[in-house]
């Protein structure tokens, strides 16, 4: 009885732990799996980089895929490490490529004018 007070009690004080270790690790999973299998197809080094401090996978995975989907298909067409460096940690996919598209655009078009790795600095979440 004493032993399932102790993991009852250290169980609901790990709790929150425990969810932000399973947004972690789901993202690390879906960024790792084979593309055939449903995933990224991120090597090891990359999918913990993006899922490293993961609160919302979803919005995280989701800012992955459209920065890095080419052009012609929708996406911002940035390359791997880019889209990386702009979602890990996002809380909100869509305001992230939004401020990258605006950021990047050219002045004429309503854009900054930045230069895709400012554009990026300037969007991206800031570490906490």
């Amino acid at each position: 009885m004493k032993h399932c007070l102790k993991m009852l009690l250290i169980s609901s004080f790990l709790q929150p732990f425990i969810s932000h270790a399973t947004a972690v690790t789901d993202c690390f999973n879906t960024a790792w799996e084979h593309p055939d299998n449903g995933g990224l197809g991120l090597n090891r080094g990359q999918a913990i980089e993006l899922c490293q401090g993961a609160k919302d996978t979803t919005e995280i995975l989701t800012c992955f895929v459209f920065s890095y989907k080419h052009p012609d298909n929708g996406g911002l067409g940035l390359n791997r490490g880019q889209a990386i460096d702009l979602c890990k940690r996002t809380p909100n996919a869509e305001e992230s490529v939004t401020c990258l598209a605006k950021a990047w655009a050219h002045q004429d078009d309503g854009g900054l004018g930045l230069h895709l790795g400012g554009a990026i600095d300037l969007c991206k979440q800031p570490l906490n």
